[in-house]
Order: structure tokens, then C-alpha cells, then sequence
């Protein structure tokens, strides 16, 4: 009779302590943090939600809901390009682009293009502007002009 009292116990114990630790799992998996300069996109099941955190504490639903971090600070990206003047001489360059991303817009951004905004969107665009200026201009033009085709 004893040992089924002991038995009985230890059973009980082990579901309590499984229940204690399944619910502390589930605490800690709600709160999170943002950093600064960081804006987090909320995902449920994936989707992208309008929801946006800013910086600080965050909560969200374990296993249902993730939250996507993504940097806000201004960053810079330099880029090789190609192109030929006008007097069809090649032009190589490296083009740095100080840029940051719309924290009202990260959804959206994360949503459409994802986490390599950059090398989908941002080398493309510069690629296509340097080669665009570069046709207007002679090889001497883009030395001794350096400020006009800067404007352009």
C-alpha cells in the first residue's frame, strides 16, 4: 500500500512538473524586444499582419505568431557598375548609396520583396541610373563635369 502511495505521488509530481514547464516555455515565448534602430513584422502562420513593433517590448503568440526584425538605421551599400559614355568608352565605377528603409513600410517590404531588398532592388536600380547618366556624357565630360553628372 505504500509503494502504490509513493507511485501515485511521483506520477502526480511528474504531471505537475511537465504542465510547469510547458507553461513557462510558453511564457517566455511570448515577450520579445526590438532594438533600436530595428522595426519587428508580425507573422501569424506566416502572413504578413499590418501590426509593425517598434522598438521595446513586443508579445506574441507562441508557435502561432513570429515576429521579423528588420534594421530602420541608415545603412550603406557600395556597388560596381558598368556602363559606356557616350563616346562609347567603358565607364567602371563603385557607387556608395547611403539609404534606409520607411519604418511605417517594413511589412510591406518584408511582404514584396523580403529580406534581400538589396540585391533585388537597390544594386538593379543603381546599376540601370549609372548606365543611363553615363550615356548623356563623354569620358572627358564625366571628369571635368564630375558635379553635373553628380546632379543627374
Amino acid at each position: 500500500m505504500n509503494e502504490k502511495f509513493k507511485d501515485i505521488n511521483f506520477k502526480k509530481f511528474a504531471k505537475y512538473i511537465a504542465i510547469g514547464l510547458i507553461a513557462i516555455i510558453i511564457l517566455f515565448g511570448s515577450f520579445g524586444t526590438i532594438g533600436a534602430g530595428e522595426r519587428g513584422v508580425l507573422l501569424q502562420f506566416g502572413a504578413v499582419k499590418d501590426k509593425i513593433f517598434d522598438e521595446g517590448l513586443y508579445i506574441k503568440i507562441p508557435i502561432i505568431q513570429d515576429v521579423v526584425k528588420i534594421d530602420v538605421k541608415i545603412q550603406k551599400d557600395e556597388i560596381p557598375a558598368s556602363a559606356s559614355s557616350k563616346d562609347l568608352q567603358i565607364v567602371t565605377s563603385k557607387i556608395a548609396l547611403n539609404y534606409h528603409l520607411d519604418p511605417n513600410s517594413v511589412n510591406k517590404i518584408w511582404q514584396e520583396i523580403g529580406k534581400n531588398y538589396n540585391t533585388r532592388i537597390i544594386a538593379p536600380s543603381i546599376q540601370e541610373a549609372v548606365k543611363s547618366v553615363t550615356a548623356k556624357f563623354t569620358a572627358e565630360e564625366l571628369i571635368t563635369k564630375r558635379e553635373e553628372v553628380k546632379e543627374k
